[in-house]
């Protein structure tokens, strides 16, 4: 098996919610050229070749290509027959066939463990320093120690070191490909207080408006801001049960708004997965204020399929007390439930 790296430069992945954003979009163009990708780390994906080049006329160089244009970024790629050996491979942007990686693998520093075996960032820099202090510098070193000694000494982080070192991986587990819908609206100041919610407001009728949903509901929300001081701050929300109600939304939202930590120049809402279209709950009686409200969405829904998303609008105040006319009130489109 050949496994390919492709990384995102550390100097992009400063800010924890750019790099998520970053590493999310990267996931989702390779998913667009096939590739079932696997990632636990901001910045970086891996997928095997081996079903990909049936696709692109059998060549290995193809499908890297066809990874490289996807990205539409810089990124470094790389590959080898593990995903250990494919990150080193991606730092140096080289290929690795499977006979030189037992070569490739002996020649790489310890300090090339830091970071891939699971143990926090300060234990494994323990780790790496132990073994320096051992003598054993390279993991060509590590390797050929008796698996035994190496539990004895390192327990089972040294044994996870030792089979990385070795060149022994379980297969990839790739992620399940899933929709996601975004929305996003941007504040001409630094918006807090009701201006916030106004705008929340306006942000999950957005969300339920993108044609892309097609009737369905909403399994997990990340509601994530731009700050108006600079940096930017991101929250998931899990809904307990789908829905596709503005007012849940708003209502399970709102509470997070007064965690944000200054601020804000632009609120973005992402949907975390798509359930079932809604549908008509069973009720042992029907209010005639529900009964209409019931009608209304249904009407809305035909008017946005044969017109399109934003044929129906609704006025959303903002801020009444404002100078600016504009300022005062935004049309919003009239999501269909």
């Amino acid at each position: 098996m050949e496994v390919a790296c492709v990384l995102i430069p550390e100097s992009a992945l400063s800010d924890p919610v750019e790099a998520g954003e970053l590493t999310e979009g990267l996931l989702r163009r390779l998913e667009r050229i096939g590739a079932a990708v696997e990632s636990e780390r901001a910045g970086e994906a891996f997928f095997a070749l081996d079903g990909l080049r049936g696709l692109y006329g059998g060549e290995s160089a193809r499908v890297l290509a066809a990874a490289r244009r996807a990205a539409e970024a810089e990124v470094r790629i790389g590959v080898a027959p593990t995903r250990f050996a494919a990150h080193a491979a991606a730092l140096r942007e080289a290929i690795v066939p499977p006979r030189e990686a037992g070569d490739f693998l002996a020649g790489l520093p310890v300090s090339s463990l830091a970071g891939r075996i699971a143990l926090p960032p300060r234990e494994a820099g323990g780790l790496v320093e132990a073994l320096r202090r051992l003598g054993i510098g390279t993991l060509g070193a590590l390797a050929a120690l008796p698996a035994g000694r190496v539990a004895d000494r390192f327990g089972p982080a040294g044994l996870e070191a030792w089979r990385l070192a070795r060149g022994e991986e379980g297969p990839l587990r790739p992620r399940r490909p899933h929709e996601e819908l975004t929305a996003e609206v941007e504040l001409p100041e630094g918006a807090a207080g009701a201006q916030l919610e106004y705008a929340l407001k306006l942000l999950v009728d957005r969300l339920l408006a993108t044609p892309g949903r097609r009737g369905r509901t909403l399994l997990g929300l990340r509601l994530g801001a731009l700050l108006g001081a600079g940096g930017s701050w991101s929250v998931d929300q899990g809904l307990g049960r789908p829905t596709a109600s503005a007012r849940t939304l708003c209502a399970v939202l709102m509470t997070r708004l007064e965690t944000l930590p200054g601020p804000v120049a632009a609120l973005r809402l992402h949907s975390l997965g798509l359930g079932p279209p809604a549908g008509e709950q069973l009720e042992l009686s029907v209010r005639g204020s529900e009964h209409r409200r019931r009608l209304l969405a249904a009407a809305v829904r035909e008017v946005r399929a044969a017109q399109g998303a934003d044929s129906l609008l609704s006025i959303l105040p903002l801020d009444s007390a404002s100078r600016f006319p504009e300022r005062r009130a935004i049309l919003t489109p009239s999501p269909g439930r």
